[in-house]
């Protein structure tokens, strides 16, 4: 299911991609990421030789369903994206320890599919404590693998459902290490029906960076206007 697109441009605006910064989209679906990122910086671009550097090394794109991957490169296109770098694949098809240093990136904002339950073969590929057939726990190890050390420490910005907050085992171990090895300094609570008509499962934002242990997080929730009980799919956020 797809983001809405005043939620895409939020996490756009805080985590505020700079140019010569790599950007990736493990989860891209039909790019509403990469091209609000695009777009963002895009207003950076003050010469031919900038613009050019936008176009050919700075945003990355991973899709693993065939009619989504193809819209995507066709947003991009449409935006004025002359080189889209979109994969078709699952980023979970790689084994964990095997992501090194060049594989990572500055930063990694996505939505990340959950409710699905990923094969056996996958799960392999991540380490026999923190094996999980729940979709979002996977690619949220995922991110924290990927997310670029010190002395540029990167950041990301991920859709979660409200599972993840609040499940314990595995997802406890990943929680652990996420508040230990990470900094979360910003969680947000979007209202119900936000991703209606795809799931009513209540979600939230997590913000977090590589620059150390979390010391403060910050909490915000998102109302709902008065009188609304939820958002719908022809009300929408």
């Amino acid at each position: 299911f797809y983001t809405p697109r005043a939620v895409v441009r939020l996490m756009v605006k805080m985590v505020d991609p700079r140019l010569g910064e790599s950007v990736l989209d493990p989860a891209c679906g039909t790019g509403g990421f990469l091209v609000e990122t695009f777009e963002h910086i895009r207003q950076q671009c003050d010469t031919v030789e900038k613009l050019a550097q936008l176009q050919r090394g700075t945003i990355f794109g991973i899709e693993a369903k065939p009619l989504p991957y193809l819209l995507c490169q066709m947003n991009l296109l449409l935006h004025g994206m002359e080189y889209p770098h979109v994969n078709y694949g699952n980023s979970l098809a790689v084994r964990l320890s095997e992501i090194g240093d060049r594989d990572r990136v500055d930063i990694i904002m996505t939505n990340p599919p959950f409710g699905g339950e990923e094969e056996k073969g996958i799960q392999g590929n991540f380490p026999d404590d923190r094996k999980t057939s729940e979709t979002a726990l996977l690619f949220l190890q995922l991110l924290m693998r990927k997310l670029r050390r010190s002395p540029t420490p990167g950041r990301a910005a991920v859709v979660v459902p409200n599972g993840t907050l609040f499940g314990d085992g595995v997802c406890a171990r990943i929680k652990e290490e996420l508040l230990t090895e990470f900094n979360l300094h910003t969680i947000v609570r979007l209202p119900n029906g936000v991703f209606s008509p795809y799931t009513s499962i209540p979600t939230n934002l997590l913000f977090f960076d590589r620059s150390g242990p979390t010391k403060d997080i910050w909490y915000f929730e998102l109302p709902l206007p008065e009188g609304r009980k939820q958002y719908t799919k022809t009300m929408p956020l």
